[in-house]
């Protein structure tokens, strides 16, 4: 007998849930993939299973194809402008993982704002397939992420500024989902102390 792949999981649970989730309580292989489309779906926050599993798993890879580019915000959003494929929803969310994991350690604060500029870059490009509002959401988390990361260094008052006025308006085009507003929120926090 032959299972379903994450790809086939993904699309039945786009057009009729209860069968899927049916199916898996009986198959435990088909079950076992459910889990991975809803944990592909939480990794990247996105509603669409499709979505998050067809943009999701190629995401690290394309990720570093960026990375592998060069050092700088430069070199990654020239290549972004350049390949079409690099313009996703799930390599910018693997961006804003990459710049939330990094902006901890001050030697890698830097890093870490290219980063979340890279993702917001990328949501820039994102076109009518998704969502409006759900890509305000996400360059909301970006720019936040950029103006959070930041050094406080006078120098980048204004930039910093800047970056958080676009996140404020993009959140405030957003879904309204209390869950990423107290994330951009918090992140604002930072800055504002």
């Amino acid at each position: 007998m032959k299972h379903l792949e994450l790809p086939e999981i993904a699309r039945l649970l786009s057009v009729d849930p209860e069968t899927c989730r049916h199916l898996a309580e009986v198959c435990p292989a088909c079950g076992e993939r459910l889990q991975q489309v809803e944990a592909l779906m939480k990794r990247f926050q996105h509603w669409d299973p499709e979505v998050a599993v067809l943009e999701g798993l190629p995401a690290e890879d394309l990720f570093a194809t960026i990375m592998a580019a060069g050092h700088d915000w430069t070199s990654w959003s020239s290549q972004v402008d350049e390949k079409v494929e690099l313009q996703t929803w799930g390599v910018a969310w693997v961006a804003l993982e990459q710049a939330k994991e990094q902006m901890t350690e001050e030697s890698t604060r830097l890093r870490a704002r290219d980063l979340a500029l890279l993702a917001a870059r990328i949501a820039e490009t994102l076109g009518t397939t998704y969502h409006p509002d759900s890509v305000a959401d996400l360059k909301a988390r970006a720019y936040a992420t950029a103006a959070a990361a930041d050094p406080p260094d006078a120098n980048l008052v204004v930039s910093r500024l800047k970056r958080m006025a676009a996140a404020v308006t993009a959140l405030e085009k957003g879904s309204g989902e209390e869950a990423v507003a107290q994330d951009v929120w918090s992140l604002l926090s930072r800055v504002i102390r």
